[in-house]
């Protein structure tokens, strides 16, 4: 039951979040970046074990996870920026497709 929930939210969050890194990429929308931003800054802190996954906003959930299980180990290199570099969404985005 858990699989099949998990895989239907996948089906559901991932070609949102899809559309929304193909559309920071581009230069399109960008007034989403900083929620983006903020979910990728939330999962580095708790890659890094600063913060507690128990605490992260709800609305981001699906993304900060997805980070924390597919790309930990960049998420722990990463620079704590206002604004991560193209190829830093890119990767992302190709974690998602």
């Amino acid at each position: 039951m858990f699989l099949a929930k998990s895989s239907e939210t996948y089906l559901n969050q991932a070609p949102f979040y899809i559309n929304i890194f193909e559309n920071i990429i581009s230069g399109v929308q960008i007034e989403q970046k900083e929620y983006i931003d903020t979910a990728i800054n939330d999962a580095k802190e708790i890659a890094n074990e600063s913060k507690s996954v128990l605490t992260i906003d709800n609305n981001h959930f699906f993304l900060i996870t997805t980070l924390l299980t597919k790309y930990k180990e960049r998420l722990v290199q990463l620079q704590k920026e206002k604004d991560f570099e193209i190829q830093t969404y890119n990767e992302i985005l190709e974690i998602l497709k």
